[in-house]
């Protein structure tokens, strides 16, 4: 019996053994685990740009900073900042990369030389760009300061840091003379009787400090600004022809050459103002740099214009542009339209004293407390930006100035009449825009 019943229960382990062993089976490595989605990203690398400048010291830092804050904001576009070497060296540079085909994406420059860059077919036009953006207010831009860029129909660049020269005067010499020394001359009358009443030839000062010598851009860049008080134009409006021979050019030039005669002012080297031996002269916002700590008081007005005229200056300073070899235009835009804004430019004029190209800046409340906190005698240069000009935008404009100068010198020094000198000036300049 136990023998049958051990036998019955080892046929049924065997069976269910088989059993068991029938039965379809799946590995733990193959059951198919239930897995969450996975959605791979792609990865989208930033588009590169570069821009070339040659801003230096605080400058060069503040621009630095900025473009670090343009692409922390936007991580799709990083710009790689080059800082250029010296003036000239930039230039040669660039001359060579447009041989080369090898320009950077967007660039600062001096101003006069957008018209040379221009002629070389190397700069993309803006309008396309400016037309097609809601955001982008050109007509916020001082309107004196936009014409420059605009070249046979088209613009070229756009406004990034501006300067302008207005009138100082030694508060010292004005009160050893019997003058009051808070108010300078405001029209060009009193302007002449103010230098004559400060001049001391004997002890060697000089009622007003005009640029005479050397030949050059010094002597026009100043001149301009008398020119354009009296309503003239030292260019034909598309370049071509002088325009400076005329009744508002004579007005001009005899005012200022009559006044060089011992009339408030004689010719000699410049530097005269910073030795405390002018009793003004015209001087540019970038003075603060090197004129804050003289040891005389000195104030700073707007230009002086002819009776019942209007102010006048001169303007230099940077145009930001792009190239047109550049692959990246879209990305390049956004950049300029960034560091032309409102916003970025309240930062960098605060930063770096340049002057305002916008009027939403130049009247913007936050800068004007700050620059009456900090230097009050900015203010006539931020208000004279909107009488600010700029020189005619013409490859040949070197060419011209020097040309220029050399005639208008000889009345400067009495040895030719002012209707002499502006008709060999027009003469000698009207041979060179026949190029």
């Amino acid at each position: 019996m136990y023998k049958k019943n051990r036998f019955l229960w080892l046929v049924l382990i065997i069976i269910a053994f088989v059993f068991s062993a029938c039965q379809p089976t799946t590995p733990a490595e193959e059951v198919e685990q239930p897995q969450s989605e996975q959605v791979e990203e792609e990865v989208v690398e930033p588009v590169q740009i570069t821009f070339w400048h040659q801003y230096d010291k605080a400058n060069a830092e503040m621009l630095e900073t900025l473009v670090s804050e343009f692409n922390h904001a936007n991580p799709d576009i990083q710009v790689e900042v080059v800082v250029q070497p010296s003036y000239d060296e930039y230039k040669t540079l660039l001359q060579t990369s447009i041989l080369s085909d090898t320009l950077p994406d967007v660039v600062t420059v001096d101003l006069i030389w957008v018209p040379w860059l221009v002629s070389t077919n190397s700069v993309e036009p803006l309008d396309a760009y400016i037309s097609g953006d809601s955001d982008f207010d050109i007509e916020d831009f001082y309107s004196l300061q936009l014409e420059y860029d605009v070249i046979d129909g088209n613009r070229f660049a756009l406004p990034m840091s501006a300067n302008n020269m207005q009138v100082i005067w030694n508060k010292d010499l004005f009160e050893r003379a019997g003058m009051d020394p808070e108010i300078p001359p405001t029209t060009w009358e009193e302007m002449q009787a103010y230098a004559e009443q400060c001049q001391d030839i004997d002890n060697g000062v000089i009622g007003f400090e005009y640029y005479t010598q050397p030949t050059g851009e010094g002597i026009t860049w100043q001149f301009q600004v008398w020119l354009w008080a009296a309503g003239g134009e030292f260019l034909n409006a598309d370049n071509t022809k002088a325009a400076f021979n005329t009744e508002e050019g004579l007005e001009a030039l005899t005012y200022v050459s009559d006044m060089l005669q011992g009339n408030g002012s004689i010719p000699g080297p410049w530097g005269a103002f910073g030795e405390g031996k002018a009793c003004m002269q015209l001087d540019g916002s970038w003075l603060f740099g090197y004129r804050k700590d003289a040891p005389f008081d000195w104030g700073v007005a707007l230009v002086p214009a002819p009776e019942g005229g209007v102010s006048a200056t001169n303007t230099g300073g940077e145009r930001v542009l792009m190239f047109a070899n550049s692959e990246k235009k879209e990305a390049a835009w956004k950049f300029m339209k960034y560091l032309t804004s409102s916003e970025i430019q309240l930062k960098w004029d605060m930063a770096t004293g340049f002057m305002p190209i916008r009027k939403s800046v130049g009247e913007n409340s936050e800068y004007l407390s700050w620059i009456n906190e900090t230097e009050p005698r900015m203010l006539p240069f931020v208000e004279g930006m909107q009488y600010a000009h700029t020189r005619p935008a013409t490859p040949l404009y070197n060419e011209i100035s020097d040309a220029f100068s050399r005639e208008i010198q000889n009345a400067f020094l009495g040895l030719s009449t002012p209707a002499e000198a502006l008709e060999a000036a027009e003469k000698a300049v009207n041979e060179i825009l026949a190029q």
